[in-house]
């Protein structure tokens, strides 16, 4: 019989929840596999997230404020001290001792995570100098940011020639190779593993949505869903297919005096709440599903084959939104409307727009989660 694997999976998310959800589903495929998965958690906890099958450890929750990812901030908005910083450090070299794993995840270093080199560069070189030394992993997206300085790009490269064994892509080279994003990808080529997409699980058509409406407009987490949200409550007005039956979810990181603002101002025929369980399924049902273009989403409308409208956010240097919901408009799956376009007219112009676009299946392997395991299973099981 072949023994399964014990997994240590770093998940550190700094501004939205986006990589949380990936990473979450990447290691309940594991835990399904059969392997034992310890998730350490470095950001704040979110009460919807399902940790059933996962044993979970939490260091001091920390984020960053804004896009520019400088300061690295507690849960009650001043800045870790290095007194924490060590702390943090510490708890997660306890954590890897206790645990024993036979393979560490990091998820989205080293080509992001770059300010938690401090407890991420001593705990990649613990794993290193243990016997037997354990599979290394890099969790990351199918496309990286890009413009990146070439300094920084190096530092990747050299991190993962020295460090790592596997690169674990969570993407379809159909849709896009990494090579389009990372520069010099061909130095690592070697260690590249594609998962296909993680998305939700297919979905069950014979089981109704919690709701059901016309237009669903979602934001992600909802830590660059503000714009998205003003112009969504206006733009039913003006929406010439669609003028009533409308659902807004903001996603759980949306200030509370933005999400208030925007309940007052919803008119007849909207609905907002903060978080839909089974989003999937109520976009799979709705006429137009209206969004920003993270991965995650992205996935839910594969999923969903439902037409699109995707609001790319691109905030400070971010191009991964741009060039996904680029991609979608090529595939004909969404309509694409920019940031700076972005206004309650320009919004109903595209949902009447989108709601001509054929439902359309899109041939890409959307199974990434357990893909993902059965990949690492059999990578530990050669390593042995």
């Amino acid at each position: 019989m072949i023994q399964k694997p014990t997994i240590m999976f770093y998940v550190q998310h700094l501004l939205g929840i986006g990589h949380v959800f990936r990473a979450m589903r990447v290691a309940k495929g594991l835990a399904r596999a059969g392997c034992e998965t310890h998730i350490v958690w470095g950001g704040s906890r979110i009460a919807e997230m399902d940790t059933n099958g996962i044993n979970m450890h939490f260091l001091q929750a920390v984020h960053v404020s804004d896009e520019d990812f400088k300061a690295l901030l507690l849960d009650d908005g001043t800045k870790i001290d290095e007194a924490g910083i060590k702390s943090r450090g510490a708890h997660l070299l306890r954590l890897f001792a206790e645990i024993k794993p036979d393979i560490v995840i990091t998820e989205a270093y080293p080509f992001g995570r770059r300010q938690m080199r401090f407890e991420l560069i001593p705990f990649i070189e613990a794993a290193c100098n243990t016997h037997p030394k354990p599979l290394i992993v890099s969790s990351i997206r199918d496309i990286l940011q890009e413009n990146r300085a070439p300094k920084r790009v190096r530092e990747s490269l050299d991190a993962i020639h020295n460090w790592y064994d596997i690169v674990m892509v969570h993407g379809d080279p159909a849709l896009i190779p990494i090579e389009a994003t990372l520069e010099h990808s061909e130095e690592i080529i070697d260690k590249v593993r594609y998962t296909g997409l993680v998305t939700p699980d297919a979905i069950d058509r014979s089981v109704a949505p919690s709701i059901l409406p016309d237009v669903i407009v979602s934001a992600g987490g909802g830590a660059v869903g503000k714009a998205l949200m003003h112009a969504a409550v206006d733009a039913m007005h003006y929406c010439k297919t669609f003028p009533t039956n409308w659902c807004l979810t903001t996603g759980p990181d949306l200030p509370q005096k933005e999400f208030e603002l925007v309940c007052a101002h919803a008119p007849p025929g909207m609905r907002i709440t903060r978080f839909v369980t089974d989003l999937a399924n109520v976009m799979a049902n709705a006429k137009v599903s209206v969004s920003r273009a993270g991965y995650n989403t992205i996935g839910d409308i594969l999923r969903a084959q439902c037409p699109a409208v995707l609001v790319p956010f691109a905030g400070g240097l971010e191009t991964e939104q741009l060039r996904r919901a680029q991609m979608m408009e090529k595939q004909k799956l969404a309509a694409l409307l920019l940031d700076q376009d972005l206004d309650p007219r320009s919004l109903a112009a595209a949902i009447d727009k989108a709601a001509f676009l054929e439902r359309r299946i899109a041939r890409f392997d959307l199974n990434g989660a357990d893909s993902a395991a059965q990949m690492l299973i059999d990578e530990f099981s050669r390593s042995r």
